[in-house]
């Protein structure tokens, strides 16, 4: 196979978007279905295979971020915690006011707006139902922990491109999660590649990359 739907998929899972449906392609299928407990596992992609990954939130979302990251978006002005593409999209997903007009670290709320874009459950229940607090990380952790609101964590072996990345800048005490972010590609000689909202002194969406000690946890949303 071969052609611009292709790339598409290729795109969505995060391998070079040659719009060629070879050997890297179909093992980052084969990966996928594995991640989400497919029966089948080969790297063969029929229509409905095709259909699900399409819809796949996590790979919608991670994928949209780093669009995002690709065209610089920021805090205008630096400091401000405030995105204006982000908040109008915000206000056109009918997201709850208090989060829309932002104001606030906006780490976990670039992850769920992405997933939101992307059809996401979770993301809906938090930022449009107000079910639980999509912007505080701890509570992200314990609502995944406890398998709640479409969460869910995975082992480190186990995560996959578009999870989410909870981090934890001190791993002796005070909160058990101070940052979330996307992530890129599965977790590799020690080290995690992630796309953040509000990243950097600039404050944007931004590819990173950290030691794996620094992640507390990998959660799932849908």
């Amino acid at each position: 196979m071969r052609g611009p739907d292709v790339a598409v998929v290729q795109r969505l899972l995060g391998v070079d978007d040659d719009a060629e449906y070879g050997p890297v392609t179909a093992a980052a299928v084969a990966a996928w279905k594995r991640s989400r407990g497919q029966r089948e596992r080969s790297g063969d992609l029929d229509p409905t295979d095709r259909r699900i990954l399409l819809a796949d939130v996590p790979l919608r979302a991670v994928r949209l971020m780093e669009r995002w990251a690709h065209v610089g978006m920021e805090e205008e002005p630096p400091g401000s915690n405030r995105v204006p593409a982000l908040a109008i999209l915000a206000e056109r997903l009918d997201v709850r006011p208090e989060f829309s007009r932002m104001g606030y670290p906006w780490c976990a709320f670039a992850a769920f707006l992405a997933a939101l874009v992307g059809g996401g459950r979770t993301a809906a229940l938090g930022l449009r139902r107000n079910a639980f607090n999509p912007l505080y990380a701890p509570e992200l952790l314990a609502k995944a922990r406890a398998g709640k609101l479409g969460l869910e964590l995975v082992s480190t072996s186990e995560a996959f491109r578009g999870d989410l990345v909870l981090f934890d800048w001190d791993l002796t005490g005070g909160d058990p999660a101070d940052h979330v972010a996307r992530l890129v590609q599965a977790p590799s000689n020690g080290r995690v590649r992630t796309v953040d909202g509000n990243s950097g002194e600039a404050g944007r969406v931004a590819l990173r990359e950290r030691p794996l000690a620094e992640v507390r946890a990998f959660a799932r949303d849908s």
